[in-house]
């Protein structure tokens, strides 16, 4: 699992590769699906209504002809869920489909999402 450190409701940047079994890179128009599931490690609750939610090359994510996968992370994205928690963990799931279905990758980041306390 990748990791990524984020300031709380700040807009970021995370990259990663959409790959195939062979670790070959997949095009973004060779997907059928991508979908991403965003949660709170700690408690389940779904961040930002992102529950296998569509991003394929909708909703601040893209993914190019080299399979070079972006996601705009919202501020939404990184809301802290437990005010008392210094730092939480968010774990996001990408889960894709080619081959018309018929084959399926998954990819999970857990987001280290820092408390910045006076933020509102």
């Amino acid at each position: 699992m990748a990791n990524y450190w984020v300031n709380e409701k700040v807009t970021a940047r995370y990259t990663a590769d959409v790959q195939d079994h062979e670790e070959n890179a997949i095009a973004g128009s060779s997907l059928t699906t991508l979908t991403l599931t965003l949660y709170d490690q700690s408690t389940g609750t779904i961040i930002n209504s992102r529950n296998a939610q569509d991003v394929l090359n909708t909703n601040g994510v893209t993914v190019n002809s080299s399979g070079n996968l972006v996601w705009i992370i919202d501020p939404d994205d990184n809301a802290i869920v437990t005010s008392t928690s210094k730092v939480e963990k968010h774990i996001a799931l990408f889960a894709w489909t080619w081959d018309s279905g018929n084959k399926a990758g998954k990819h999970e980041v857990m987001l280290h999402v820092k408390n910045l306390t006076k933020v509102t």
